[in-house]
């Protein structure tokens, strides 16, 4: 399984720091997923949940009031507010 660094910050601390298989967000457009590999992305993101695949396998849902998603090069940021 390819994996990919990710950050979730939210202005007062970090959410998530390590790697991760997937991450699907809602965005204005309607929800994407991020795979290892993306091309490089920088979008708002709306109201609705993140859903996280983990290295290892397990799911993790973080609701947000909205945010923005960073994708360059093999890195993945989001800056998200709750």
């Amino acid at each position: 399984m390819t994996t990919f660094p990710l950050s979730i910050l939210a202005i007062d601390r970090e959410i998530f720091l390590g790697k991760a298989a997937s991450l699907t967000l809602p965005t204005s457009q309607g929800q994407i997923q991020v795979l290892a590999g993306h091309a490089p992305l920088i979008t708002f993101l709306q109201e609705g949940d993140v859903f996280i695949e983990k290295e290892d396998r397990a799911s993790e849902k973080l609701p947000i009031a909205g945010g923005v998603l960073h994708v360059k090069g093999d890195m993945v940021m989001l800056l998200v507010n709750f």
